[in-house]
């Protein structure tokens, strides 16, 4: 098959033209003013010969790290899915070519420093073409498509699969969402259950089911890529039937307010980093629940006898220290709007877990979960999350205070603490009514002694 970028002047058939007037109504929306930033050069400083958790290993999305030499293999593999997805579609190749080409300028726009004396039209269009399908490719395996999981692992084993994942959520290897929905639309059509393929794809490695009926953002702005999408579904809350449940963090929450601001000189501990730990909390009576899979749905009440503290239910693996270290540069990128709220829950998850036994504890109330190799690496990950020196932690000021509040009341501490020494397990309680029963005795002997003759 000829190359289409050799020639962008092709003639193109009238009704060829008649089908794609329904994209070029809505080229409009495609690009919205924001744009995909690199991770700056301070934020990738890697310390002590670490691992780049901001470079792909196996394949690149997009212009910043296309053309690596150790992500040929990949590359060389690009044409080949997108022949399948072109020879399944009832389409050639030149009308998947000539659609991304007819918005290739906001496809341009939505990245910094791409000029076209690096990639003309035709090789930028040629890149998204490929570089969608390729993920088309990879969320069809990852729902569970047995002809294409063979077809992967045949050319690349099966030891390759998770870094081709892991490449998909980092910040500089992005393709805009709508190119990825814009080629599912123009391969499948209007097929109800190809059509929700991108809204079952986030839903399943973000919460590990199918909850969600539509993308996050679908009514507002919409997520800008991959990341921004996967990012979304974590600050927010959403119902089995895509519904959003909590609000976004409002702009005057974005910002630290500093200590002196704050009224009264015991607020000055809501700062502390250190905070108080899960362990330290327990044994203060505070008892913990899971609350969603929200990482900004963080409560605290305190009752007469002991405290709650309901926590975000949190899966932790292999890749999490990779993904929220992409989620915070994110945020920190030049012009983001969307928050910090991965900064303050990671800054907030750093002062309650500092020892294997606070893992255990939050692992047996069901609000952490892990498939590492014990609670001392769940430790270890969470302490590598590096937030680049960024201290927001507003979202949970709050809550850290009546924590504050509780810890401080010496009678609600030391019932706390009575019960915590006494009543943890059956046999501390059997000393106690042991030791309570030898005391009335002796008391009624005592008495006896003295009154009666």
């Amino acid at each position: 098959m000829e190359d289409p970028t050799a020639n962008k002047s092709r003639e193109f058939d009238e009704e060829a033209l008649i089908t794609e007037d329904e994209f070029s109504q809505q080229d409009h929306r495609y690009f919205d003013g924001r744009r995909m930033h690199k991770v700056s050069q301070p934020m990738r400083f890697k310390k002590h010969k670490e691992d780049d958790c901001y470079a792909p290993k196996m394949v690149s999305f997009g212009p910043y790290n296309h053309g690596l030499p150790q992500l040929r293999m990949v590359e060389e593999f690009k044409p080949k899915v997108l022949t399948m997805f072109v020879s399944s579609s009832g389409k050639d190749r030149e009308f998947f070519y000539y659609m991304i080409l007819k918005v290739i300028d906001q496809v341009r726009n939505c990245y910094v420093g791409v000029s076209i004396d690096v990639y003309d039209d035709g090789a930028l269009a040629e890149m998204m073409l490929l570089d969608a399908s390729f993920t088309i490719y990879l969320m069809k395996i990852s729902m569970g498509d047995g002809e294409k999981y063979f077809h992967f692992h045949q050319h690349f084993g099966m030891a390759t699969r998770s870094f081709a994942f892991r490449d998909m959520c980092l910040l500089e290897n992005q393709i805009p969402l709508w190119v990825i929905e814009l080629s599912i639309n123009l391969i499948y059509g209007n097929k109800e259950e190809e059509s929700m393929l991108l809204c079952n794809f986030l839903s399943y490695i973000t919460f590990g089911d199918l909850r969600l009926t539509r993308i996050p953002g679908e009514d507002k702005k919409r997520p800008l890529h991959l990341l921004d999408a996967a990012y979304r579904l974590l600050v927010k809350e959403w119902d089995n039937e895509g519904k959003e449940l909590v609000q976004p963090v409002s702009k005057c929450q974005r910002f630290l307010p500093w200590p002196w601001r704050k009224e009264g000189p015991n607020n000055f501990g809501i700062f502390n980093r250190q905070f108080r730990s899960v362990t330290d909390l327990k044994a203060k009576g505070i008892y913990f629940r899971p609350s969603s899979h929200c990482l900004k749905d963080v409560t605290f009440k305190s009752y007469i006898f002991f405290g709650q503290l309901q926590l975000p239910i949190q899966f932790f693996n292999s890749q999490s220290k990779l993904f929220f270290q992409n989620a915070i540069a994110y945020e920190a990128s030049p012009g983001s709007d969307v928050g910090f709220s991965i900064i303050c829950y990671i800054n907030f998850l750093k002062s309650l877990i500092v020892k294997p036994e606070d893992v255990k504890e939050l692992r047996e109330k069901k609000i952490l979960f892990s498939n590492l190799d014990g609670d001392e690496q769940v430790v270890q990950v969470i302490k590598e999350i590096d937030t680049c020196g960024i201290d927001f932690s507003t979202i949970f000021d709050e809550v850290k205070m009546r924590i504050e509040e509780h810890c401080s009341n010496k009678a609600k501490t030391w019932i706390a603490k009575l019960i915590h020494t006494y009543f943890r397990n059956p046999w501390t309680f059997i000393a106690l009514l042991a030791a309570t029963f030898l005391l009335c005795l002796t008391f009624l002997q005592t008495y006896y002694t003295i009154n009666i003759p």
